[in-house]
């Protein structure tokens, strides 16, 4: 009979040690959501970087493309048919720049990205006019390629687009 009357007074200890035990189990559940957010944190970051700095390439492909819309057959001549590149570089008011982008060119108002593009005709690189049976009209495959970098992150982004413009006969200039 005396061990049931010990029995009693034995148990009072354990208790501690569960409520203990089930302390250090919510900590340490605790701690792996607190690192699993910041990871997910860190990896939304690393995304959004990453979106930034594709739109801005394409963003550049398409400044590119309106202005080489813009250029009359006498201007596209000068400036790229004849095998050499322009290059420009975009602004943060939204403008162009003509020529490359230099250590200070950004083109967002929290001067993280720098957008430019490299606008390029490789020499006879011509096709038919789609639909035509006339062989004197060609199409200028001409070449945009943009580019954006965002150093903070160590980002860059290049995209290269195919443009045509219809003109005479392709040949040497």
């Amino acid at each position: 009979m005396n061990s049931l009357t010990n029995n009693g007074s034995a148990q009072r200890g354990s208790a501690l040690i569960v409520a203990l035990f089930i302390l250090l189990m919510v900590s340490v559940l605790g701690i792996s959501a607190m690192r699993t957010s910041i990871y997910s944190a860190k990896v939304a970051t690393g995304v959004q970087a990453d979106t930034m700095s594709f739109d801005a390439a394409e963003s550049a492909v398409a400044m590119s493309l309106e202005r080489l819309r813009g250029l009359n057959d006498t201007e596209l001549s000068r400036s790229v048919l004849n095998g050499e590149s322009m290059q420009t570089c975009l602004l943060s008011d939204g403008s162009l720049k003509n020529s490359e982008c230099g250590n200070s060119d950004r083109m967002d108002s929290r001067e993280l990205l720098q957008a430019g593009s490299y606008i390029v005709h490789l020499q006879n690189n011509c096709r038919m006019v789609s639909g035509s049976d006339v062989e004197i009209y060609r199409d200028y495959v001409i070449d945009i390629l943009g580019e954006s970098n965002m150093q903070s992150y160590q980002i860059e982004n290049n995209h290269l687009q195919e443009a045509l413009k219809v003109g005479l006969d392709c040949v040497q200039l």
